[in-house]
Formats: C-alpha cells, structure tokens, sequence
C-alpha cells in the first residue's frame, strides 16, 4: 500500500512543477493521542506527521491526496490478559476534498478537509478515514506560503471478527505548512509583437501611394476619406470611445493575446493626440462575487491595462488606474454578465476646453 501512495503523490508533484497555478503542498506535524477504549487506555502521547498534493478546482475547493502515519507511546496500562505494546504506529493513505469557505475573497484563512482510504497497521490493510480543520495565515494574498494551526481526527476500522473489534480513534493537533496559491498575479509585460505593416491599401486597393490616413492619427472631427476605415478609437466628450472590447483571462488581470492589438491602438491614439493630458483606465466587474473580491479584481485589470499603455509608449504621467469593482454596473443585472466587465478610459484633462467636454462618471 505504502509504495502506491508514494507513487500517486510522485506523479502529483511531478504535475506541479508542469502547471504550478493548480497545485498546492500541504506538510504537517503535530503531537498524536489514541481516544477511546482499548487503545486509549494502552498507548500514550506519540506522534503524527503528513504530506499533501492538492489539485485546486476553484478558489474555495481542491482534491487532494496524502500519505502519513502516526507513532504513540507505549502505556503502563493495559487491559487484563491483553499482553502490553510497546508502541503503535499506522501508515495511511487517502484521497478527499479540501474546502477554502473564504478562498473567494482571499488567500489563507479557514480550511476544512475530509479524506478517505487504508491504513497499514502491523501487516494488516485496514479502511480508515479522517478530517482536518485548521487556519492557514499568510503574509499577503500574493504570498504563495502559508502557516497555521490544526486539529484532526482519523478513524482505523477493525472488522468485526478480529480479536478486539473497536476502532481505533486517534485525535492529532499540530502546525500546517502549505506552498501554492490560486491568487491571480498581475500581469506579465506583453511580449514584443512584429512592427505592423506599413500604411498601405486601407480602401482595400492596391496603389503606388495610398491615399487613406492612418485612422487613429487623424485630429479629432476630421472627415475619413471615402472608401477607408474610420479610427478604431474617438474621443467623444471625455471618454475614448473603441470598436472592441478589451478581453481579459478568466478571473484574472492578464490581458488576452487577442485584445493586444486593440491596447495598442488606444495608446497609438493617446500618443498622437497630445491635447490629452490626462487619461483615467477605470474598470469594473460584473455583479457576481463579494464586493472586496470584485474590487480587487476591476483595481488590477485596470493596472494591468494601464501597464500595457505604458509599455507601447504612452508616457506614464498621462494615466492613472482606477477601479470601481461592481458598484457601477452598466447592466443592471445581477449574474455574470460579461457587458459589465469591462475597462473605460476617461480622459480627465486636455489643453483646451472643447475638447474636453462634459465630465462624466466613469
């Protein structure tokens, strides 16, 4: 039994260092107490000690698989013509579930787990289960560390037909070290994308000289000759209005490769347009999730964006990141609605008057 879990937990570790987001690891050591009769009143104060791979399905829940055991001290007291031990020890294996109920908002905190499978006592293979609770603390919620306190309990099945059918109940207390964490981290700098091709055949004629603009470097109010493709990106009063909306990986800041184009654009136009002074990036999240959650998460992809400004040339002083997590939904709905998760741009200072309109909220 003991080579399998070794293998199971191997193969696990090895996943890890494949796809490092999904996994955690989970080591604990602590002191270890038989409970209950015979085994309460035949062993002493020992030991427990446990290694853990988790595979996280979501923020709050993950699988897991674990290998451990448990060394108690011998008694001096035993029952009447049970001849005495000197110490007892159990291997176990087991596979469960392990529950983060605050894992939505935050990282560490309260977890709970509860697990399956067999325990190897002497040189016999027995069912046994067991349950943890404990309180992970972590530094930040980028912190991929984490340590905390924990209780548990296991349970060795004794079939009834054996010498002493009671089960043995074992009750451990001690420190939980964990390594992992499914936070989702800013966002990478974008990697360096092929210069565009020349402006040429916008109108979709091949010519010696091409005689459509490029859109996003035309002055504001300026008439698009007919026949080429207007900008992808105007300023209507205060606000940059785009064609497209900017797509970010799920629950994560990071921009997707396909909305890279549009970011560039945009910081195009802001670069071209030097009577912009100033321009806010504001996102915003749907309704669902906790309101700390959702603000977290509208204030990095708003960063995020801003970050991608900067890096195709957009001086730094011109932008500023804000986010409004769901207190201003464009849709008044209350699911995930994909229209409410967005990023605005305010321009919040130009050079002249006109052209910064009517301030509105983002």
């Amino acid at each position: 039994m003991r080579p399998r879990i070794l293998i199971v937990l191997a193969i696990l570790a090895w996943s890890q260092q494949a796809s490092a987001d999904p996994f955690r690891v989970h080591v604990s050591a602590g002191a270890a107490h038989a409970v209950g009769k015979p085994q309460g009143s035949e062993f002493g104060a020992g030991g427990a000690g446990s290694a853990t791979v988790e595979l996280s399905l979501a923020r709050t829940i993950g699988v897991q698989a674990s290998g451990g055991g448990f060394v108690l001290s011998s008694s001096s007291s035993s029952e009447t013509g049970v001849a005495s031990h000197s110490t007892g020890t159990a291997f176990l294996g087991t596979v469960g579930v392990r529950v983060r109920p605050f894992g939505a908002s935050h990282e560490g905190g309260l977890w709970l787990d509860a697990n399956g499978g067999f325990a190897q006592t002497g040189s016999f293979a027995r069912p046994a289960f067991d349950g943890h609770v404990g309180w992970d603390f972590r530094a930040s919620d980028e912190s991929k560390w984490g340590l905390g306190p924990f209780v548990g309990y296991t349970q060795i099945v004794q079939p009834d037909d054996s010498f002493r059918p009671d089960d043995a109940r074992v009750l451990v207390a001690g420190v939980s070290l964990s390594f992992g964490s499914a936070a989702a981290r800013k966002a990478a700098p974008p990697a360096a994308e092929p210069t565009p091709p020349p402006v040429a055949a916008r109108d979709g004629v091949v010519e010696a000289k091409d005689e459509c603009p490029d859109p996003n470097t035309l002055p504001p109010g300026t008439q698009v000759p007919e026949g080429c493709e207007g900008p992808a990106v105007k300023l209507v009063g205060d606000r940059l209005e785009i064609d497209d909306v900017i797509l970010f990986e799920f629950d994560s800041p990071r921009i997707r490769v396909e909305s890279r184009p549009l970011v560039k654009r945009i910081a195009q136009f802001i670069w071209n347009h030097s009577e912009i002074i100033e321009v806010v990036v504001a996102g915003h999240a749907d309704a669902v999730g906790t309101d700390a959650y959702n603000q977290k998460l509208s204030e990095q992809r708003a960063e995020s964006t801003r970050a991608m400004l900067i890096h195709f040339g957009v001086d730094a002083s011109r932008l500023q990141a804000v986010g409004y997590g769901k207190s201003r939904l464009k849709f008044d709905t209350q699911g995930a609605d994909a229209r409410n998760r967005r990023v605005e741009f305010i321009v919040s200072g130009t050079t002249t008057p006109a052209a910064a309109g009517h301030r509105s909220k983002p």
